[in-house]
């Protein structure tokens, strides 16, 4: 079967025809140089040149209710059967873009994943997903015996940020005064991390350059000392203790995927900077944690594959 997908993000919006399980005629859309994803649809019919399939799915970032949704960090609402009529298509799905994410999971192959620490997962075991990019996602992929996989959704990464060690407890009073809710993806995302660099740089004698994320990680990655250094590892470590929390909160044996945009970019600090001694740190379930296995997530077509996947599954 062949679908049209995409995933929408605050910073790129990604369309591209999925046919038989491989993604075909991809395009990156910056979000923000469109008033909505009907104009992105159009863009890229053109761009194709031809029409484009009638079964669509979208994984948005964003709070998906019925047929609607008010995407998070952009300032669109996307209703599916506005789109259906303006596009001509026959079906629109709308899903939460990590929801997509973890419906991709099971068709990952070892040349898609980095892993990192733990040890071999429980086939039967819940698999947690998360990812930081222009924002945190977060979902559950959960084996249901004689219903195949249930995916929860959630809007975890507004939920608060937990510092768990002195610095970034400095961090987190330090956000406080600017913002009057210091959710983790205020520290674990994009903008997370030019967050945590302008805290980083508070403390010296010189003002903050203003950096971009991809900037600071760049500078981070080939100079150790300076204060771009600091702020990805801080923000390596806060990467590790939140996946450790969300590993604790659905008992993830199956394990744990690290998905998102910035992840592969920074896989050197991932795997040296204290991701999985973070991830492990907690306390009495330190020996539950260190069993369960952590991957990178490096191929980039995750949220195209999985809303292709759920697209056949429900027509299936």
């Amino acid at each position: 079967m062949r679908y049209l997908t995409g995933d929408i993000g605050g910073t790129n919006s990604r369309l591209a025809v999925v046919e038989g399980g491989k993604v075909t005629s991809s395009r990156w859309y910056p979000s923000r140089g469109f008033k909505g994803l009907h104009e992105v649809l159009e863009r890229f019919r053109e761009d194709l040149g031809g029409d484009l399939p009638g079964d669509a799915c979208f994984a948005v970032a964003g709070v998906v209710e019925g047929q609607r949704v008010q995407a998070t960090n952009i300032p669109w609402e996307i209703d599916a059967v506005e789109l259906k009529a303006r596009l001509g298509l026959r079906r629109v799905l709308l899903l939460n873009d990590f929801e997509a994410a973890a419906w991709g999971v099971p068709a990952l192959g070892p040349q898609d994943l980095v892993q990192i620490g733990g040890g071999l997962p429980d086939p039967e075991g819940p698999r947690a997903i998360l990812g930081a990019g222009t924002g945190l996602g977060e979902a559950v992929l959960v084996p249901c015996p004689d219903k195949g996989l249930h995916v929860l959704a959630t809007e975890g990464g507004h939920a608060d940020f937990a510092p768990v060690t002195r610095e970034q407890a400095g961090l987190l009073a330090y956000l406080q005064r600017e913002m009057d809710h210091v959710s983790v993806e205020q520290v674990l995302s994009g903008p997370g991390l030019v967050n945590i660099y302008n805290y980083i740089s508070s403390k010296g004698k010189t003002a903050p350059e203003h950096l971009s994320p991809e900037e600071i990680s760049k500078r981070a990655l080939s100079r150790p000392r300076g204060p771009e250094a600091r702020a990805l590892r801080l923000f390596v470590e806060v990467y590790g203790a939140e996946a450790g929390n969300l590993a604790l909160k659905c008992l993830a044996r199956g394990g744990v995927y690290v998905a998102g945009g910035i992840a592969p970019g920074i896989l050197p600090a991932m795997e040296q900077w204290g991701f999985r001694r973070f991830f492990e740190a907690k306390g009495r379930m330190q020996k539950v944690l260190e069993d369960i296995p952590t991957w990178v997530v490096v191929n980039r077509d995750l949220g195209l594959i999985g809303a292709a996947h759920l697209m056949a599954r429900l027509k299936g």
